[in-house]
């Protein structure tokens, strides 16, 4: 499964990806006359010139976009780690409603059709 693939980097690749990590967040500066300390030069262009509305909208709809996708990989990893295989392989082997998960309901009251 894919958080399998965890186990199975060795430790260079840990060493590897966590020096990459730091040498982007030390060598990576924002931009000067940016938008503020945040800005760091990927795509804050195409706002120059746009109205303090459309900028907003734009940012709003951004940061949505970002906490959606971070709240379907969540419910991925999860489904990964809970069956033991990506959400396409459970449902080519379980069907489109996928596997049964009375385990996880069952200590729940209203759940289980009781009061």
């Amino acid at each position: 499964n894919g958080l399998g693939a965890l186990n199975t980097m060795p430790v260079e690749g840990w060493v590897q990806m966590v020096a990459f990590i730091g040498a982007h967040e030390i060598l990576v500066k924002p931009r000067a006359n940016g938008m503020g300390a945040y800005d760091f030069g990927f795509g804050s262009e195409l706002l120059e010139g746009a109205d303090e509305a459309e900028v907003q909208r734009r940012q709003t709809s951004e940061r949505n976009n970002g906490r959606l996708a971070m709240v379907a990989i969540l419910g991925m990893l999860w489904q990964d780690g809970t069956f033991g295989m990506s959400p396409f392989a459970l449902m080519r082997e379980t069907g489109l409603w996928g596997p049964n998960i009375d385990f996880i309901i069952k200590d729940i009251p209203m759940c289980a059709g009781g009061s």
